[in-house]
């Protein structure tokens, strides 16, 4: 068990074939360039859609997006079309033909540059080429107001969705007064 993970919304396809799966093995890959990794079983159709147009979208939903989100998971994209069911909203994306979802505070437009069998699962790898944030989610700084965005997050063992809850420090700084703490 690993936890948490984000409850990522991956869009596959484009017009009225697009789908929408939920996602929580993902994780970043490379900075340089700019890489996602995410992780579906083999006989996944968003699997096969990501294969024929070599291109997906990632969409971090807001934790009030709970049961959309689970939806997305339990209900394949062979059977309904996730879009209609639950009301998400698209936006054209820039550079890839998958739509992003507009309800999700944070996305990521993703080209695919490979994939790798592990098990039951294939990764596929994305060269992340535009990323998006609603604007009403940063600082005046221009820093991502994580309280803001408040992302859903998924705990695997216990199969439940999360909140973050709040801040407790500043990466790369506090680990510089390890020694004031002796």
């Amino acid at each position: 068990m690993f936890f948490p993970v984000p409850a990522a919304l991956i869009v596959s396809g484009e017009g009225e074939q697009a789908n929408i799966a939920t996602v929580s093995w993902i994780g970043i890959l490379s900075s340089d360039p700019p890489t996602i990794g995410i992780s579906l079983r083999k006989d996944r159709y968003t699997l096969q859609l990501i294969r024929k147009g070599h291109e997906f979208s990632v969409n971090i939903p807001s934790e009030d997006l709970s049961i959309q989100v689970d939806y997305c998971g339990i209900i394949s994209g062979r059977d309904a079309n996730k879009f209609e069911a639950t009301g998400f909203r698209t936006n054209a994306s820039l550079y890839i033909r998958p739509p992003l979802i507009q309800d999700c505070p944070y996305n990521l437009e993703c080209i695919v540059v490979g994939e790798q069998e592990i098990g039951d699962f294939v990764l596929v790898m994305g060269k992340i080429v535009a990323n998006h944030i609603d604007e009403n989610l940063l600082s005046p700084e221009g820093k991502v107001e994580m309280s803001a965005v408040r992302p859903l997050v998924y705990c695997a063992g216990p199969r439940e969705y999360w909140n973050l809850g709040c801040k407790l420090d500043d990466a790369y700084t506090v680990g510089l007064f390890m020694d004031a703490m002796e």
